[in-house]
């Protein structure tokens, strides 16, 4: 491969690593928001639990 192929796939991998980690924080972050022991807030219609 030339060098501007390389280096743009370079460029790219890194960018996908960078990606693959944001998304992995979120992930995360989303399995942290809400503590499974808790009582459920609502009904899977929606309604308010009482």
């Amino acid at each position: 491969m030339s060098e501007p192929s390389d280096s743009l796939l370079r460029e790219i991998l890194l960018e996908q690593k960078r990606t693959n980690e944001l998304l992995a924080l979120l992930i995360q972050a989303l399995a942290d928001e809400a503590d499974p022991d808790d009582p459920p807030t609502t009904y899977l219609d929606g309604t308010p639990a009482r």
